[in-house]
């Protein structure tokens, strides 16, 4: 529960009577003799993760909807992905506390329900890195305990809009490759799998052998005395590197920038330590390595037994005059990333859909607003690791840990709009003794802001005159705060790292903050902050970091709390 022992009234959408969106129930009708069209109100493309957690949101608020699926299981993109099998995701179970919304903190794998006796992941190992079979065993328990809407084996070919009487944006229309059924929608949710993402090398889709992430062989004889390319420095090229060092005579792991490391940035997506051992084995002069560089061109040979070579030409990003600029392999393995929307599937005059061009995007991701529609694409919405253009390689987003609590908040903001309805809150008596013990508790407890930092945030609507109480809501996007709750009298609270030096390591780094200078907190740590009616800053502070991230001490955390609290409410006389 998100709420502790000292609320003096609850008022949430769940408690009013349920109103379903379609007025007139899904139709199914014969448009010819062949194809039969089904409406639904809400659609889904993708039962993996993100697909599973939107319909289970939409199916406690009484939502008409539907799951598709091209696999004949939920959950598909498990039985083979990551490809060597073992998960880079959390799962532990034993973290000192009953709090079922601090447990989640370190659960990166369970999806979020409100049972009083929720299917975790955590029941079913306690590996801290488990087989990638346990989390598809967990999907498939997660969908027989919850009896989700699904229609598996329908292949998406193509989806437009149709017009509709009454309805300024019209309906989504998705034609199935192999069904004769068409399906019709409102509200369109795009959770389907990544495409692979061909990086810029030249001639690269024209050059015979070149392997990928996804092809790669998997027997490790294969590699056996070989010389092997990885292109990519990311966590699948190092699982990708890791699974056959033993075998292959020399692998280079090769991308123009440096390795980014999760424990510098903090980012889940960056490279963790699961995979890179080969990192030591570069270091202590075992032929691996690692190449800072652009692949200029590659040209191919057929050696005297008959294999063949491939002789890889470099642009060395830091060391531009490097003779050893080119080099030759026996094998060339793509692990580039993804990216997150097929355009090709899209009706694009009437769902014209903008690649986000920020360059660190690299063109994967949709152009996204605050709420995760795409721009200029009504009622279409993007849900799972697509969701992280808009925090890009901050909070948890990418990975199920992170998108959940996202998608969690999109239908309630969804079901909020349509319904006509307040966002959920409690109400506090506006004192600073009592908001600043739910801040703090909240604080100390919530794993939506503890993971999705930054991003997600509380927040507390001070009374207008003639009021009573005070309002706190709960996980919110703060860029989607800001117009929500224009020219209301309100605050934030929400988590972030401070500032380090990017030169300096994480494990180098002498921790500046103390208790008169909390600002210099570089750890994740609280943050307390209001804005004018211009959007701009009234007041930010910042709560001094913790080593376990609870925030507990009634001077250093309690009292900074209590004043800024008081602070806002002298506002108010």
């Amino acid at each position: 529960s998100k709420q502790q022992g000292i609320t003096t009234k609850t008022k949430a959408s769940q408690e009013k009577t349920p109103v379903n969106m379609t007025t007139h129930g899904n139709v199914s009708k014969k448009t010819n003799d062949t194809t039969q069209t089904i409406f639904h109100h809400n659609i889904i493309i993708g039962a993996g993760a993100a697909g599973l957690q939107a319909a289970y949101c939409l199916k406690k608020k009484k939502e008409d909807y539907l799951i598709i699926d091209r696999s004949d299981t939920v959950g598909s993109h498990w039985k083979k992905f990551p490809r060597h099998r073992k998960l880079i995701s959390i799962n532990k179970p034993y973290v000192g506390s009953d709090n079922p919304d601090f447990k989640l903190r370190h659960d990166w794998n369970s999806l979020l329900t409100d049972e009083e006796d929720p299917l975790l992941f955590t029941a079913l190992t306690d590996e801290l890195y488990p087989h990638a079979d346990k989390l598809f065993e967990y999907f498939q328990l997660f969908q027989d305990r919850h009896q989700l809407n699904v229609a598996l084996g329908v292949t998406v070919e193509h989806v437009t809009k149709v017009p509709v009487e009454g309805e300024e944006n019209g309906h989504f229309e998705i034609r199935c490759s192999n069904s004769d059924v068409v399906y019709r929608c409102r509200y369109l949710f795009l959770g389907m799998g990544a495409l692979p993402y061909t990086p810029n090398i030249p001639d690269i889709k024209d050059l015979p052998g070149i392997l990928t992430y996804e092809s790669a062989p998997l027997d490790r004889e294969v590699y056996k005395n070989k010389r092997v390319l990885v292109v990519g420095k990311g966590n699948s090229g190092f699982e990708t590197a890791e699974h056959i060092s033993g075998k292959a005579a020399m692998i280079h792991l090769a991308s123009p920038n440096r390795i980014s490391f999760a424990w510098n940035t903090h980012f889940v997506g960056d490279v963790r330590a699961l995979h890179n051992n080969i990192l030591d084995m570069y270091q202590l002069k075992s032929q691996h390595g690692i190449l800072n560089g652009s692949i200029s061109e590659i040209t191919t040979r057929v050696a005297e037994d008959g294999s063949r070579k491939y002789n890889v030409t470099y642009d060395f990003s830091y060391t531009p005059d490097d003779p050893n600029f080119a080099i030759e392999y026996d094998y060339i393995i793509l692990c580039t990333g993804y990216t997150y929307i097929d355009l090709g599937m899209f009706d694009l005059d009437q769902i014209p859909i903008q690649i986000d061009e920020d360059p660190k995007l690299n063109s994967k991701y949709p152009k996204l607003s605050s709420t995760f529609q795409l721009e200029g694409c009504p009622n279409l919405y993007g849900i799972g690791p697509i969701m992280q253009c808009l925090q890009f390689h901050k909070n948890a987003t990418g990975f199920i840990h992170g998108f959940r609590y996202n998608i969690r908040t999109l239908i309630e903001i969804l079901y909020c709009r349509d319904h006509d309805q307040e966002l959920p809150f409690d109400e506090f008596e506006p004192t600073a003794e009592t908001l600043g013990a739910h801040i703090q508790y909240r604080l100390n407890t919530t794993s939506a802001l503890y993971q999705q930092y930054a991003d997600l945030c509380d927040i507390v609507v001070l009374p207008k005159e003639g009021e009573e109480t005070a309002k706190y809501y709960y996980e919110l996007p703060l860029n989607f705060v800001k117009s929500y709750f224009a020219g209301q009298n309100y605050f934030v609270i929400y988590l972030d790292y401070g500032e380090r030096p990017s030169t300096v390591d994480v494990f180098t780094y002498v921790i500046q903050a103390t208790p008169a200078c909390p600002e210099k907190s570089t750890f994740l740590h609280p943050i307390l902050r209001c804005f004018e009616d211009d959007g701009e800053d009234r007041e930010l502070i910042h709560i001094l970091e913790a080593l376990e991230t609870i925030w507990d001490h009634p001077v250093h955390h309690g009292l900074p709390i209590r004043e800024f609290v008081q602070r806002r409410l002298d506002e108010l006389a």
